[in-house]
């Protein structure tokens, strides 16, 4: 099956495999994807393909998650700026082909799980998130590749994707533990993610290089099974004061994690 759109500056062709159909999540559908910048011919450079190896999509509490793709790049790539992404592993895209290829990447990922973020209600896109070295056999995964345009900061919809995400991971897949990297010098992120209930497990000292050329420490934090029940109340309590007060807004900042 061959199917031909375009965004304001990509064209994408989709090709499903024979015989492989849409309608149930856990059959994890593949669909080929062919990338290209509209007046490229294929085989240039700025054609590329990439495999987009789930149909998952979890909502609910003002977000919905849905497979990323790349033509995701052209609605995010505007909302980018150096101290939004100074927290991210990946490295800073200069153009909506350089998003685009962050986000094929993420799809070529065999043990990858990764999501747009949209608005429920005008859908918006909002930012991307997911699941990344995930596996089921050893019970195990990482929540990553998070980050939000600014109108969204302190709406709830990171708390709210966090709460999608672990509850898909704990009650659908029944994992034992969900990790989390951060940049130590992202204090809020690491503040809201002891207030969440992750446990600091230590710090990875010069982990990666940064942006600016510095080696980044990386804090490590992880939920378990048995602390998953405390950590979805409180998740629903910050959700639920949100949608009473608007707290979240206050003293808002980027919520960014994969460092």
């Amino acid at each position: 099956m061959l199917r031909e759109g375009s965004g304001a500056g990509l064209v994408v062709t989709l090709r499903r495999d024979a015989g492989v159909g849409f309608s149930h999540a856990s059959t994890l559908p593949k669909v080929h994807i062919h990338i290209r910048r509209r007046g490229v011919p294929d085989g240039f450079p700025g054609c590329f393909n990439v495999g987009m190896h789930h149909a998952l999509t979890l909502a609910g509490h003002g977000v919905r998650l849905v497979p990323l793709a790349p033509l995701h790049a052209e609605h995010l790539f505007r909302h980018v700026d150096v101290p939004m992404w100074s927290g991210m592993a990946a490295r800073r895209p200069q153009c909506v082909e350089d998003l685009a290829e962050i986000f094929s990447s993420r799809l070529e990922d065999p043990s990858a799980l990764p999501f747009a973020a949209c608005d429920p209600g005008t859908g918006a896109v909002a930012g991307t998130t997911g699941l990344y070295d995930l596996d089921v056999r050893l019970g195990r995964a990482e929540v990553g590749g998070t980050f939000f345009a600014r109108e969204h900061w302190g709406s709830g919809m990171n708390p709210a994707t966090k709460l999608l995400l672990l509850g898909h991971a704990f009650d659908d897949l029944g994992l034992s533990r969900v990790a989390f990297r951060v940049d130590t010098r992202n204090g809020r992120s690491v503040n809201a993610l002891l207030k969440l209930g992750a446990v600091h497990e230590g710090t990875l000292r010069a982990y990666r290089p940064g942006h600016d050329g510095a080696r980044v420490d990386t804090a490590v934090f992880s939920v378990l099974g048995a602390e998953w029940p405390l950590v979805r109340a409180r998740l629903l309590a910050r959700l639920e004061r949100r949608d009473l007060t608007g707290a979240d807004r206050v003293g808002a900042t980027a919520p960014v994690d994969a460092a």
